[in-house]
């Protein structure tokens, strides 16, 4: 399984983003798409979300898969928490996104969409981040 910041090998951001120093192994990318032979992953870091959280909706039309969580607010420590939240767009021919899976584990969302069988595409998903959720919709 190779695994790339984005699905271009690219990064999308302008800037570098700086390495973690609290960081002992692994991938410093705060977020990675990756293909396996039979789905496409992407991993998000979305650290302090609880499960409970997450809010996530598929649009199998648009072939889209829509995700949101927030950190909690912590005001002893005048934080008022993170908002995540984002879009993956898919290839209709190549990946079924009515089949999707998404779970978030431990602050990192996991979300496995499979290939279509027979179909022989590599990974043309467009990230989409999205800042702030317009509004927060029931969990699939």
């Amino acid at each position: 399984m190779e695994a790339n910041a984005s699905s271009s090998g690219e990064k999308s951001s302008p800037t570098p983003l700086m390495r973690s120093p609290f960081l002992k192994s692994g991938s410093g990318a705060v977020y990675e798409v990756s293909e396996t032979k039979k789905a496409c992953v992407m991993r998000v870091d979305m650290p302090g979300c609880p499960e409970s959280d997450l809010t996530y909706w598929v649009d199998p039309v648009a072939n889209n898969v829509h995700f949101f969580a927030d950190e909690p607010a912590m005001p002893e420590y005048e934080n008022t928490g993170r908002k995540y939240g984002g879009s993956m767009v898919f290839n209709p021919k190549a990946f079924d996104v009515k089949k999707a899976k998404v779970k978030l584990i431990n602050g990192v969302l996991w979300v496995t969409v499979p290939k279509i069988p027979g179909k022989n595409a590599s990974i043309e998903v467009i990230e989409k981040m999205i800042h702030y959720p317009i509004e927060k919709h029931h969990r699939t």
